[in-house]
């Protein structure tokens, strides 16, 4: 019996060519798209799930009325291990604030190896208790117990030592105030096991460079910059011991907050495994996924799965006609009801499995794209899990495709279509127009969310920022040598006229800044302080970077004063209480361990979006002081790489060791948007796919439509018919069938446009435009597959047409 279905099976695929490449083609391209998005959801999870006791581990964070931010303060870790018993461990680490990289130099043979590094980090002689990265070399449980220990990754290693052994080498950490010799301790193993601490070097936190000012971090209002985690005992209850976080703050740090004019701040917890998708907090540690994300993938790819299982549908049950006879003389033969699902859901397992090795063909070749596509490293052949995934999903789609045909076809009445009428005990024709909607709903959907996510990264991209970030050369300083020497670079790069200004900054639009302070105005105390972001400047700042300046001047030579200088936004001025017109002259006031320190304000410029439009402008200033970081040059012209050919030569004639590194502000800038142009790039990629095989489906389902209509055609056509009203008359069905989709789809469309535009403070307004353009994109769509086989049918001689019958 197996043996003869399979036979019937292999017949009747063959028989029909068109439909079986159409079914396995759609199905391979469903499956294809789950595996590749399985691939990527399964990545994204595998964050922080590898370090031992990960389940105990929580790091503590801070909330205020207005956010929730991802650092505290410095004494909070030794307090949280003193005051709870249920605390086993707890340790910190920090990223320098305004230093998103620094000068690594090893000498080594007498060869001179040097580069700017990132993703750099101090941390606690505790941190590896807690986190056990894999050691390559040294000894994890003491690898930051010394003074100026550094621990690097494996491929960080390699990069300056080759295959020496690097453990007891010195290597010099350059920083802005000076050079310190830090000595390697240990190596760990850096690609295999997933975190959101993403590192490449850790450095002791007991050093000589900012050590001794951490140990005087010991307020528990302000320096909110470290990372604070705590490891709970087995059995502790994480509920309980948040519960008792508030009393213990309050405790700690509420002289410290009231010095500070009682500004309202709560601890929580966050447990280790939530951190990478489901923080969504300021001052996050380094780039994070996000879990909306991931349900957005993933049913992105059952939609293409499901649109693939209703061509399968669509088109068995729409050749019902020709198989009616078949079913009619095998249940008069004796064949019974289940024999017949059970052939019928053979076949169409089938068309699965097929579909399920072109699937896996296409994953292999498409994988390099999709790994540049989304930024990873993707392997098909690590682990057996995705593979049988993909297998029993591809069973459960063959099942799900399969189901309804089989039951819709072995439900005829042999009698009945022996006679002629096959009409079974379903109405296939509603339920096909019904799984049609569908089809395009989705479809039509998918098509308005790449309007709006086009639309939101075109707004982003050409929005008025305050400011001009395009013909901007940024070189950073991040050594004491050439910060010393920027007066001189400065001089010498102002002799090429292309370049039209040079300044200083301790920060830039567009990277993360983080220095702030409370500030008061003149007649008011602590308890009316307004948190404003500060970043450090030379002269020519606000020219350089093309600020408005509203009122007062900017910083130049040619100006000073007995206090120090600031220029504040717009937000922070009237933040302070003062008018934009009348707050040139104005003081404000901080109190900084016990002393009261006064600012004279100089200018007001425009509020500006110093981040990316995902925040809110917020109160901001500019203090005049040259604490290095990075020059900023505005040239003029097109011509960028004369630019930096000269700038390269005037750094080359300093004589600075420091090797040249150079980047362009509108590139930085733009960096905010990647994780938002790979999501949409990716969601377009599958929008394609899906509306691809609705097509296909759309255009088997028509080829039979109008096969099934043949001699109505040639009967039309002799009495006087057009071609054109063949048609119309063959694709208006379809048109009205595809209209409903597209209303069905508009709140659907809404909903999810509008839960993607929440990522951004600053975003478009959804236009009827938007709903009229993806709906006449989804008609076209389906009026062009409809039609390329109506004009075919329309243009054959209706003397064939008859012929045919």
């Amino acid at each position: 019996m197996w043996k003869n279905n399979i036979i019937i099976s292999f017949r009747n695929l063959k028989k029909y060519k068109a439909l079986t490449i159409i079914n396995v083609l759609g199905m391979a391209v469903g499956l294809a798209a789950c595996l590749l998005i399985g691939l990527f959801i399964l990545d994204e999870l595998s964050y922080d799930k590898d370090f031992k006791d990960g389940d105990r581990i929580y790091r503590v964070v801070l909330e205020t009325a207005e956010t929730r931010w991802a650092g505290s303060p410095g004494p909070l870790a030794e307090g949280l291990k003193i005051d709870f018993p249920e605390v086993e461990q707890s340790t910190r680490i920090m990223k320098f604030p305004e230093v998103d990289k620094m000068l690594l130099k090893s000498e080594l043979n007498g060869e001179l190896k040097q580069f700017y590094e990132t993703k750099g980090y101090y941390a606690d002689s505790t941190f590896f208790d807690m986190f056990d990265f894999e050691f390559v070399a040294g000894n994890p449980e003491t690898a930051l117990n010394a003074p100026n220990s550094l621990v690097l990754s494996a491929s960080l290693a390699r990069k300056f030592f080759g295959d020496s052994d690097p453990v007891n080498q010195p290597l010099t950490i350059g920083l802005p105030f000076g050079e310190f010799e830090y000595t390697i301790t240990g190596i760990f193993e850096d690609g295999k096991s997933k975190s959101h601490i993403d590192a490449n070097y850790f450095l002791s936190m007991e050093n000589n460079d900012i050590g001794n000012a951490v140990k005087r971090m010991n307020n528990w209002a302000s320096n909110n910059i470290f990372y604070t985690y705590v490891k709970l005992f087995p059995n502790s209850d994480d509920k309980a011991f948040e519960a008792k976080l508030p009393e213990f703050f309050d405790r700690h740090g509420a002289e410290d907050l009231k010095a500070m004019g009682g500004y309202s701040k709560s601890l929580l917890l966050q447990p280790l495994q939530d951190i990478y998708l489901h923080s969504g907090i300021e001052y996050e540690l380094g780039i994070i996924g996000n879990v909306v994300t991931l349900y957005v993938f993933g049913s992105v790819a059952i939609f293409i799965l499901l649109i693939a299982c209703i061509n399968f549908m669509n088109l068995a049950t729409a050749r019902s006609e020709k198989r009616s006879k078949e079913v009619g003389i095998r249940k008069v033969l004796g064949a019974n009801k289940v024999a017949l699902v059970r052939q019928f859901l053979g076949e169409s397992l089938f068309i699965s499995i097929l579909g399920l090795f072109v699937a896996l063909l296409l994953s292999f070749v498409l994988m390099p794209y999709f790994n540049q596509l989304t930024g990873k490293n993707l392997d098909l052949t690590l682990g057996i899990f995705p593979m049988i995934s993909v297998l029993l999903l591809a069973v459960v789609a063959g099942l799900v495709a399969g189901i309804y045909p089989a039951f819709f076809l072995s439900s005829f009445t042999p009698i009945k279509v022996l006679k002629g009428k096959f009409r079974g005990n379903l109405s296939g024709f509603s339920l096909r127009h019904v799984l049609v909607v569908f089809q395009f709903a989705i479809s039509a959907c998918l098509i308005l969310m790449v309007f709006v996510i086009k639309n939101q990264l075109n707004f982003v991209q050409n929005q008025d920022l305050g400011f001009s970030k395009e013909q901007q050369l940024v070189i950073p300083l991040k050594s004491e040598t050439a910060v010393a020497k920027y007066e001189v670079l400065k001089a010498s790069l102002l002799q090429n006229p292309s370049i039209k200004s040079v300044t200083m900054a301790s920060t830039y639009p567009g990277i993360e800044s983080i220095e702030s302070m409370m500030y008061y105005a003149d007649g008011k105390s602590v308890a009316d302080v307004v948190n404003i972001t500060n970043a450090y400047v030379g002269n020519d700042f606000v020219e350089t970077l093309g600020f408005q300046l509203l009122e007062g001047r900017s910083f130049t030579e040619d100006y000073s004063s007995d206090l120090p200088l600031m220029i504040l936004n717009e937000s922070a001025v009237k933040s302070l209480g003062y008018e934009v017109a009348d707050a040139v002259g104005k003081k404000i006031h901080y109190e900084w361990r016990g002393e009261l320190n006064t600012l004279e304000i100089v200018g007001v410029v425009k509020d500006f979006n110093y981040q990316s439009l995902h925040t809110q402008i917020n109160p901001y200033a500019f203090i005049k002081e040259n604490r290095g970081g990075y020059l900023i040059a505005n040239f003029a012209g097109q011509n960028a790489a004369d630019v930096l050919e000269n700038a390269q030569e005037n750094w080359a004639n300093l004589n600075v060791s420091e090797p040249f590194v150079y980047s362009f502000l509108d590139q930085d800038f733009q960096r905010n948007y990647e994780k938002e142009e790979r999501i949409s790039t990716i969601i377009i990629s599958f929008a394609l796919l899906a509306i691809f095989i609705a097509c296909l489906g759309l255009y088997g389902l028509t080829s039979f439509m109008t096969e099934q209509r043949t001699k109505e055609i040639g009967i039309r056509k002799t009495m006087g018919a057009t071609d054109w009203n063949i048609v119309s008359l063959l694709s208006k069905d379809f048109g009205k069938t595809v209209l409903i989709a597209i209303l069905i789809s508009m709140p659907f469309s809404i909903y999810l446009s509008n839960a993607w535009l929440a990522n951004f403070a600053f975003k478009i307004e959804l236009q009827w435009w938007y709903f009229i353009g993806s709906g006449v994109t989804a008609l076209l769509i389906a009026m062009l597959t409809v039609s390329f086989q109506s004009i075919k049918t329309a243009l054959m001689n209706p003397v064939d047409s008859l012929r045919s019958e």
